[in-house]
């Protein structure tokens, strides 16, 4: 892929240069996944088979349970850009099934910048999901009645 063509080294700076030149992994990365760079150089690129890892933190339903507040808050660290949907996040590390986020979504459970999530929104590095800690726990608990009982009684 082109990044610059026919221009003048004068006009790139220094700092940029010098990356380039010594073929820095770091630039490499945020010129490979910057949707604006891939825009204005045509290029049409394959993200959705780019192979990415999401990294979380395991969240029982104890803790949901133990947790204060109506909502529960995450902060998207996401440093380059792959087009993933917010669903596929949410599913991935919380475990639900595409048919438990949809519930979700239909009931207005799930916030991204203080706005219901929409179904197909690409998230962006610092966006801050919101989820209904109720609506949340339900839903784990759906025909898993005696293991609430049990949590319940236990404290």
């Amino acid at each position: 892929m082109t990044v610059f063509s026919r221009i003048r080294t004068e006009s790139i700076s220094k700092d940029l240069l010098d990356k380039f030149s010594e073929n820095n992994k770091k630039l490499a990365w945020e010129y490979a996944f910057s949707q604006e760079i891939r825009r204005k150089n045509n290029v049409d690129a394959d993200l959705e088979n780019a192979e990415y890892e999401i990294l979380y933190d395991d969240l029982s339903i104890e803790d949901l349970m133990n947790k204060d507040g109506e909502m529960i808050f995450f902060q998207i660290k996401y440093l380059l850009d792959f087009n993933i949907r917010a669903s596929t996040v949410i599913r991935k590390c919380l475990g639900l099934s595409s048919s438990q986020l949809n519930r979700m979504l239909d009931t207005d459970s799930v916030y991204c910048n203080e706005k219901p999530l929409q179904k197909k929104y690409k998230i962006k590095n610092g966006d801050v999901l919101q989820i209904n800690r109720q609506e949340l726990i339900n839903l784990y608990l759906i025909g898993k009645e005696e293991l609430f009982l049990s949590a319940i009684n236990d404290q």
